[in-house]
């Protein structure tokens, strides 16, 4: 029997099932789609400068830094991508590790048509400099804001723990756990006032949260970013000494800031960092969190304007 007519057949099914950039996508897994046709997916806030992009935080969605953002835009051209944890057709997050967000950063920094400056906080950092490390060509500066990232071993043993155990840890429980839809955006403040974390935020800051960190749906407000998709980042966090020595190597013109330590970013990670990346500019501000762009945008403002100039960066 001639197996060809079965193999056309096969062909045509399956290319019958393809389903094109217009269409709504599952975004757990694959190429990021659809950047530039809907503009949801990032803020553009129009400047005269120099192209930038922002690389929003775990858990925290890119219009939630619009303070920062709105700092950012007197000096450059800002682009922020929401990451696809955001997305309304989001289905649940089955990645490995964070390189997903590697390849969306790189697919839309592809579409501007020249290299940028890179700026990222916490996950949106670590993203940044996997994608830096993957496609140097695009990059031309990192701002490394509190890159989130594990040492060595605690990236061992979260591998080789079972699932259920990681996701049994608190910081993945308590997220999984958390509530995700309140009744009114009064509600919703109330929440967020409480949080310990959030005690040097301004009102500024709170009201970019009530009017980006939630959307209505038909009877409630809901997380834009998605409680599974944060919980789930927080059980494959990259170790990312290797990658800095790649940037070393590469001479990708580097600022990296952090606030205090804390259980993102600690003190001997930040000493390690210093050791291997020796052609990066390090700052720092203890007067401040991990979430030191949320807490002051001008004074983080203040500190990537001094390392672009320090590293002469226009």
């Amino acid at each position: 029997m001639n197996p060809k007519p079965y193999l056309l057949l096969l062909i045509m099914i399956l290319d019958s099932m393809i389903i094109p950039n217009s269409a709504c996508v599952c975004q757990s897994k694959g190429p990021f789609l659809r950047i530039m046709n809907m503009p949801d997916q990032y803020l553009h806030m129009s400047g005269s400068g120099e192209p930038i992009h922002f690389f929003h935080a775990n858990g925290f969605p890119a219009g939630v830094y619009t303070p920062m953002l709105n700092t950012l835009k007197q000096q450059f051209d800002v682009y922020a991508l929401n990451s696809r944890a955001t997305h309304t057709d989001a289905c649940d997050p089955e990645h490995k590790n964070w390189h997903v967000y590697a390849d969306d950063l790189i697919d839309f920094i592809e579409t501007l048509g020249k290299p940028i400056i890179a700026i990222g906080h916490s996950m949106g950092a670590s993203s940044t400099v996997l994608a830096a490390v993957k496609r140097p060509d695009l990059f031309k500066a990192l701002v490394l804001i509190e890159p989130a990232m594990v040492s060595l071993p605690i990236s061992m043993v979260l591998r080789m723990m079972p699932k259920k155990m990681v996701n049994d840890t608190k910081l993945v429980k308590g997220t999984a756990n958390k509530p995700d839809t309140w009744s009114t955006k009064e509600e919703y403040e109330s929440y967020i006032r409480k949080f310990k974390g959030y005690s040097q935020f301004s009102d500024e800051a709170f009201d970019a949260f009530l009017h980006h960190g939630i959307q209505k749906t038909d009877d409630a407000f809901k997380l834009v970013f998605h409680k599974k998709w944060e919980a789930y980042n927080y059980t494959n966090p990259p170790y990312l000494m290797g990658e800095f020595k790649k940037l070393n190597n590469l001479n990708i013109p580097t600022v990296a800031i952090r606030g205090k330590p804390n259980m993102f970013f600690s003190g001997k990670l930040w000493n390690k960092w210093q050791t291997v990346q020796t052609k990066a500019i390090f700052l720092e501000n203890k007067r401040f969190s991990h979430l030191y762009p949320l807490e002051s945008p001008s004074e983080c403002m203040a500190l990537i304007t001094k390392g672009l100039e320090k590293l002469n960066i226009q």
